[in-house]
């Protein structure tokens, strides 16, 4: 197996998981969620808002989402 079949998305995608897990350990490590919870509920809708607004950038029309090709007629 390829390892661009296994993880499916560009490299930018994977570099932006890892610093919003890489932001989010390190407000839990402050306890940020314990002092501080309105800044870092701000800080959280802050860090969403940039990620869902880069993936909207950077997406290609054609990319591949998934690994099997999605069937809405199953969904219900």
């Amino acid at each position: 197996m390829k390892m661009s079949e296994l993880f499916i998305g560009r490299p930018v995608y994977w570099g932006l998981a890892a610093a919003i897990v890489a932001v989010l350990a390190f407000l839990g490590l402050r306890q940020e969620h314990v002092k501080d919870f309105v800044p870092f509920q701000f800080a959280v809708l802050a860090l969403a808002l940039v990620a869902v607004g880069a993936v909207m950038v950077l997406y290609r029309p054609g990319e591949k989402a998934t690994r099997e090709p999605l069937d809405f007629d199953d969904a219900a």
